[in-house]
């Protein structure tokens, strides 16, 4: 039996505030967070439905509407409960073809403040440290 892999997953987190923005997708950036949890995308959030179909994406949208952690719209994916990844693989997951094909989600999620991750000085330095 083979284990997939998901690149993003069910968040366990209580309630947070949004603080970081990208298109229709508001999250909670946790500089602290393991890399693969430092984004979560909170419910309400929109992510578009224009997804590569190739890699990990569709395993992951199938995986998170079964667990009922998104739901289908006519032209979107809502988030109804917590899912979270990496800041990359989040702004790849929110913007999907509507956005670049691989992002620098240092760069595109964006605080109240208009700066984004990178901007603001709230990135993790390299080695894993804060």
């Amino acid at each position: 039996m083979t284990t997939t892999q998901y690149t993003i997953l069910p968040a366990h987190i209580g309630e947070v505030e949004p603080n970081v923005f990208l298109g229709k997708a508001k999250g909670y950036y946790d500089r602290t967070a393991r890399k693969a949890e430092m984004i979560t995308l909170l419910p309400g959030s929109y992510l578009s439905k224009h997804i590569f179909n190739i890699g990990w994406v569709p395993e992951n949208i199938s995986y998170l509407i079964r667990e009922g952690f998104i739901e289908e719209k006519a032209n979107v994916y809502e988030v109804l409960r917590p899912i979270c990844g990496t800041p990359s693989g989040t702004a790849a997951f929110s913007q999907g073809k509507d956005g670049p094909s691989a992002p620098n989600g240092y760069k595109v999620w964006r605080f109240a403040n208009g700066k984004n991750i990178d901007e603001a000085g709230e990135r993790p330095d390299k080695k894993g440290g804060v």
